[in-house]
């Protein structure tokens, strides 16, 4: 299977604290893969790296053939790679299945030359996109909360509702920032089973987690991050048998 990202050599550093060096990494397509390691080990650097939001002084990123560097993070989310990120980022003063319009990509009904365009025309516009958002409401078992605004959601489903959006989206790689801490055990399930779901639909999952059980369950390789260092370990039971893991990370 072909490679859909492709890390090499790279390295990053803010001022004099190095986070990164000569990292090299490869994900194939249809592949979770865990980011572990303590803070301050570069995990959320990666993300940043990878989504445009910082540079690195060397190296490359390459995402289905084309490099990353430099180029900025809207277009890098056009080329289908989209994110979470700890605080949520929600709009909370809109409605949940708000949230979900505005990030469908070819949406493109809050643009001002479409108040040119007849109003039957603008009405099947909203129409679809709307249909298409109740079908990942479901998915994402928050059918029952569309009208509620985004801030009055319980946390769990404020995740939820972060999955939905690139879900929206329509990314290939999905890079999602530690999807279940601090959730209840239910929304624990209901997000566990959206990520399965969003393999088997073949999409490209990076995510940093600390949950154990949910790494064991969802994890086809790991990325551990040590000392500027990321190591690939092909499963979750070879990452937790290796001493250097032990000695850094477990203990």
């Amino acid at each position: 299977m072909a490679n859909i990202l492709e890390i090499i050599k790279l390295s990053k550093s803010f001022g004099e604290n190095l986070v990164l060096q000569n990292v090299n990494l490869k994900l194939q397509k249809g592949e979770i893969c865990t980011l572990i390691g303590g803070n301050g080990t570069g995990k959320t650097t990666l993300f940043n790296l990878i989504t445009g939001f910082v540079r690195p002084e060397q190296g490359a990123i390459n995402y289905n053939g084309k490099v990353l560097n430099k180029i900025n993070p809207v277009r890098i989310n056009q080329l289908g790679v989209t994110r979470t990120f700890q605080d949520l980022r929600l709009i909370t003063n809109l409605t949940v299945k708000e949230n979900i319009l505005l990030s469908f990509k070819n949406n493109q009904g809050e643009k001002l030359v479409n108040s040119l365009l007849p109003q039957s025309v603008l009405k099947e516009h909203y129409q679809k996109f709307s249909t298409k958002a109740d079908e990942i409401l479901h998915k994402i078992h928050l059918a029952g909360v569309v009208d509620s605004l985004a801030g009055e959601i319980s946390y769990g489903q404020q995740k939820l509702l972060t999955l939905g959006c690139c879900i929206a989206n329509n990314a290939e790689l999905l890079l999602l920032d530690e999807p279940v801490a601090g959730i209840d055990k239910d929304n624990y399930q209901r997000i566990l089973s959206v990520i399965k779901q969003l393999k088997r639909d073949g999409k490209t999952i990076l995510q940093i987690e600390h949950n154990s059980e949910y790494n064991q369950t969802l994890s086809d390789k790991i990325w551990f991050f040590n000392k500027h260092r990321v190591t690939e370990f092909d499963d979750y039971k070879d990452f937790l048998a290796n001493k250097t893991v032990q000695e850094a990370y477990l203990n």
